[in-house]
């Protein structure tokens, strides 16, 4: 139980609870103006400042994170496993809590601290204490998904808007799973069976993220069949044999390169030599078609040309007949012996050229069998880097297989665990009638305190989990669907209020009224009234003053009674921090 509220500033306007039904009213002076308004007032800031004591998370800049707030701590009044203590929490420092009181046999033990005369404790640690104080909750629960304090104490403590659209959920961000354990949880079901429920749903997705990476093409290579990547893997495995037989049996001579380029260089003389023969068989070939057909010219032709020359040159021939014709054969005959001795070279050079050609084809023969049997380590480097390669796509479409045939396992074993545990939580359901039988009462009781007509809490089991639902006869409204949430979250309290030393306060916001009917509102108050005070418990609210159906009200039902404060905006003294978030104090 909730005791009271206050602040390291004067300005802090003190809180203090009583069990039963508690109001903290916002209320417009009649001197206001039609621009003021009691939004601001710090009615969401209280329970802001609530939750903040029992472990919220904070983010800089929001919430009660500013700036103007940063000197600020706020100090929680509560009840815990049987003893009251005092818990202070400062806005600069939100990862440690201070505690006061009796601590003895506390789950988490908190640390000494002299100069607060206390002790102090991290939030995790806090938040752990809350949680087997107010819910039992235990650190030994051996499951990936487990109920979380923070979890459960949102039901209890609706703080945004969006906790009031849905009585099973307190976020919209909210899971399914965590949904469907905690309200589990709350109700006395297993929730157990809605932690593995989730389990498989991740299994599944994990099988679902896999065939959608097949099908967006980010794993290529494992499309096709069970049969297809079996033939693939045949193909790859003769190909890796034959690549290691290679392997196996290649040698590496260490002078692989220098014999190879040797043979490059011979392979290169005998081509230059060839080509010298070639051109020296074509001037073989000139020189003696030349000496074959040089022969004298005749008497005749040179008589002639004798006499014509002394006709026409008389002066300047002097030689005889004779003396000519012996020059000119004398000519001939050294052109003939000049061509001879040119054909005897020639022939005699290409004899040495071939020879020569075929002593460089026999060396080059000889090295070209080393090279034919025998390779060099780039070679060997780059024979093992292919069957590396066709080893790792042998492996890969191995694994690819694999991953096929256990992907098709699982999804079937899947299949199976899931009708498994539907039968389970079908069967545990029925056992456990006893237990979850009294929340469906008690909504129907609390539903029909406001309505003619009883309303249902609804809980089906199928292969997704637990689903939930309410109904109420004319649901549809803004006002109705509210006020299923007023009746789910009173049948938690009234729950969790009959266990010993448990929780045992509910608080919502002005926002759970908005839009609901003055009649509807009226008895949502009293019946919360009634209903906490028979239990021991605590209700906690937050209302404008213009909500308050007072003409709705039960003839006896006494609400000012009910007021622990009364915020006005005559000026930001009367606001619940003493000024506005948007005018701190000088």
């Amino acid at each position: 139980m909730i005791h009271r509220i206050t602040a390291n500033k004067l300005s802090f306007h003190t809180v203090e609870f009583k069990p039963g039904l508690n109001v903290v009213l916002a209320d417009r002076t009649e001197e206001s103006t039609q621009k003021d308004t009691r939004n601001g007032l710090g009615k969401s800031t209280l329970i802001d400042i609530i939750d903040f004591c029992l472990g919220a998370n904070v983010r800089k800049g929001q919430g009660l994170s500013i700036e103007p707030l940063q000197d600020w701590e706020f100090t929680l009044e509560i009840t815990l496993a049987g003893n009251p203590v005092k818990v202070t929490r400062a806005i600069k420092s939100p990862n440690r809590l201070y505690i006061e009181g009796p601590t003895a046999g506390w789950v988490e033990e908190s640390d000494h601290d002299g100069l607060f005369r206390g002790r102090r404790s991290n939030l995790d640690r806090w938040r752990a204490l809350f949680g087997e104080a107010l819910f039992d909750l235990h650190s030994s629960y051996n499951t990936k998904y487990k109920p979380s304090f923070r979890s459960l104490i949102s039901y209890f403590i609706r703080r945004r808007t969006d906790a009031y659209i849905d009585p099973f959920s307190h976020t919209r961000y909210q899971t399914t799973w965590d949904r469907q354990l905690h309200i589990a949880f709350l109700l006395g079901m297993n929730w157990e069976n809605a932690s593995k429920c989730q389990e498989l749903k991740d299994q599944e997705r994990g099988i679902r993220a896999i065939d959608q990476a097949i099908k967006s093409g980010a794993m290529e290579g494992a499309r096709g069949s069970v049969g297809e990547l079996e033939a693939e893997c045949v193909q790859l495995e003769n190909q890796f044999k034959r690549e290691s037989d290679a392997l196996e049996g290649f040698k590496v001579h260490p002078q692989y390169e220098t014999i190879q380029n040797e043979a490059d260089r011979i392979t290169k003389t005998i081509h230059n030599l060839n080509n010298e023969n070639i051109v020296d068989q074509r001037r073989l070939s000139r020189y003696k078609e030349s000496v074959e057909a040089e022969t004298p010219p005749s008497n005749t032709a040179i008589d002639n040309i004798y006499e014509e020359s002394g006709v026409i040159f008389p002066d300047l021939v002097r030689r005889t007949l004779t003396e000519a014709k012996e020059f000119h054969s004398k000519i001939i005959e050294n052109r003939r012996a000049f061509l001879e001795t040119e054909i005897r070279r020639i022939e005699r050079k290409i004899r040495l050229q071939n020879d020569e050609i075929r002593r460089h084809t026999d060396e080059r023969a000889g090295l070209l069998r080393i090279l034919e049997t025998h390779g060099a380590m780039q070679e060997l480097a780059k024979l093992q880097e292919r069957i590396i390669e066709i080893r790792g796509n042998l492996e890969q479409k191995r694994t690819w297989l694999e991953e096929i045939r256990d992907r098709t396992s699982r999804k079937r074993n899947i299949n199976i665990a899931k009708a498994e545990l539907t039968k389970i939580a079908e069967q545990d359901h029925e056992e456990r009638r006893d237990i979850w039988s009294v929340p469906l009462r008690l909504f129907n009781d609390n539903s029909q305190a406001l309505y003619e007509a009883a309303g249902h809490l609804v809980i089906n089991i199928d292969e997704t989990g637990f689903k939930y639902d309410v109904e109420i006869d004319k649901s549809g409204s803004e006002g109705i669907e509210k006020m299923k949430i007023f009746c789910f979250d009173l049948m938690l309290l009234q729950i969790m209020s009959k266990q010993n030393n448990r929780l045992n306060f509910l608080i919502h916001d002005s926002g759970l009224y908005d839009g609901v009917d003055s009649r509807q509102r009226a008895l949502a108050l009293e019946h919360a009234s009634k209903v906490s005070s028979a239990n021991n418990a605590q209700y906690i609210c937050t209302l404008n003053s213009d909500m308050v159906p007072r003409d709705d009200f039960s003839d006896g039902f006494n609400f000012d009674k009910h007021v622990r404060l009364t915020l006005t905006d005559e000026d930001p003294s009367k606001s619940l921090l003493g000024f506005y978030f948007d005018r701190p104090p000088k």
